[in-house]
């Protein structure tokens, strides 16, 4: 069986703000499909980072030299985005405009893995209800996230990757945010069971799982800055 050699790539959902690192779903995913200590993981997640900074990132060189060594990708994008677009101010105009980029960048960023990767098992996720949603404007963010949710579903076919739903398992569960858009740890653990569940279908388990670090190696905790936008 072929060591788990696992690259997570995206925003804060990617680095685990709100929980610690060993907890947060890209530790406790590897934690699970884990089995010796030839198996490593490596976290580029960047809490801020936009689909456009992902993008930039993966252009990389060192980046595309090592997309091709991973048999497990996850990457969650595109929730940034749309907060720095609230943060400078919304308007209907804008918010349309920053859903077509998304899906744009979205296309490319799964377009470029893909072919780096043509055999690694990738996962996106999609997107769930922000906590400050369900006080004000809940019927246009539902609407809009479970269109998006739809696009990322219909990319995820056409590159042959799985796409993780969180939006049912998240919707009015206000126990599991930390704050406005990160879970706690509850929300991770949710997350987690997604992930897990969608993988266990593709990458193969020994009987018995080994003990072993969670992180290999210094360079699987390192992460590059993303380049401004």
């Amino acid at each position: 069986m072929s060591p788990v050699k696992y690259f997570a790539f995206g925003d804060s959902l990617t680095e685990g703000v709100g929980t610690s690192p060993e907890r947060c779903f890209v530790a406790q995913l590897f934690q699970h499909l884990c089995y010796s200590d030839q198996c490593f993981v490596r976290n580029w997640g960047i809490s801020g980072m936009t689909t456009a900074e992902l993008q930039e990132l993966l252009h990389t060189s060192s980046i595309r030299r090592l997309l091709p060594q991973a048999s497990l990708i996850t990457v969650t994008t595109g929730g940034c985005d749309f907060i720095q677009t609230y943060e400078k101010g919304l308007s209907l105009s804008s918010l349309f405009w920053t859903i077509n980029q998304i899906r744009r960048r979205v296309d490319r960023i799964l377009s470029l893995i893909r072919s780096c990767n043509p055999e690694a098992e990738i996962g996106l996720l999609g997107f769930y209800i922000p906590l400050p949603a369900y006080e004000q404007g809940f019927t246009l963010a539902s609407r809009i996230l479970q269109s998006m949710n739809q696009d990322y579903q219909r990319l995820c076919e056409e590159y042959k990757i799985r796409f993780i739903n969180p939006f049912d398992v998240f919707l009015n569960r206000k126990d599991f945010f930390a704050d406005e858009v990160h879970p706690n740890q509850k929300g991770y653990d949710a997350l987690a069971r997604l992930f897990i569940d969608r993988f266990s279908e593709s990458v193969p388990l020994p009987d018995v799982q080994a003990e072993v670090p969670l992180i290999k190696g210094d360079e699987s905790t390192s992460s590059p800055s993303p380049a401004p936008s």
